[in-house]
């Protein structure tokens, strides 16, 4: 637990901390005010989420690679937003089956009648999948980060699971209280209007920021022991 609450006050250490999490936070909210724009607002989302994805990707491998400094600046923008990128599309990699899986169940129970008691299975099992995938992604990024920036290295399941494995205890502590964080933060956001909207774009941000410092460091234990 110690780990969890070094890494809960990480996003608050070095010199001009507040601008550096306002500003991942305003990122956020503009493009939750993006995003609301008809037909074409998550395509804006999307690329204004690339650089606090990148911002919190680069702690993550700063921390895995043993370098535990202070919170970076926002600086290289173009590397920013790339990583941002390697990350949306190793999140989508993962993402994508459960996704449609669940969108399939959801558009069957929907349609009512005999097709909801065939929905249930794909919505439970697209969940079920998502949880899994949701579970991996940390180590699947580790891999990639030390594979070279890899994408075919973030699949490598069998060596994933045995590195997470190693350190399966905390490593599922910070997996939960991540998940967990994450459904406090949609709660407010759909059920608190506009100001919801802000304090889940903030929360957000603080959120990335402490899972990269936790797991980038849990990560780099894990791929330390030899066996």
């Amino acid at each position: 637990m110690g780990n969890l609450e070094k890494a809960c006050r990480y996003p608050f250490s070095g010199e001009g901390w507040k601008s550096k999490l306002a500003f991942g936070g305003v990122l956020y909210t503009l493009g939750e005010a993006l995003g609301a724009i008809p037909f074409v607002g998550w395509i804006f989302w999307v690329l204004v989420a690339f650089l606090p994805l990148g911002y919190a990707y680069k702690i993550f491998r700063d921390h895995l690679g043993g370098m535990e400094g202070l919170l970076p600046g926002w600086e290289e923008w173009g590397d920013l937003f790339t990583h941002g990128v390697y990350v949306f599309l190793i999140s989508l990699g993962y993402w994508l089956i459960p996704a449609v899986l669940y969108w399939l169940g959801a558009a069957l129970w929907y349609g009512g009648g005999f097709s909801i008691f065939i929905g249930v299975p794909f919505i439970i099992l697209g969940v079920g999948i998502g949880l899994v995938a949701f579970f991996l992604l940390p180590m699947a990024l580790a891999f990639h980060a030390r594979g070279n920036e890899s994408f075919s290295a973030a699949f490598r399941w069998s060596g994933i699971v045995e590195k997470i494995w190693m350190v399966q205890r905390e490593y599922f502590i910070g997996w939960l209280a991540s998940l967990v964080s994450f459904l406090v933060l949609l709660f407010v956001r759909t059920h608190f209007l506009y100001v919801g909207w802000v304090l889940y774009a903030f929360g957000l941000f603080y959120l990335s920021v402490v899972v990269a410092h936790f797991f980038g460091g849990l990560c780099r234990e894990s791929m330390e022991v030899r066996r």
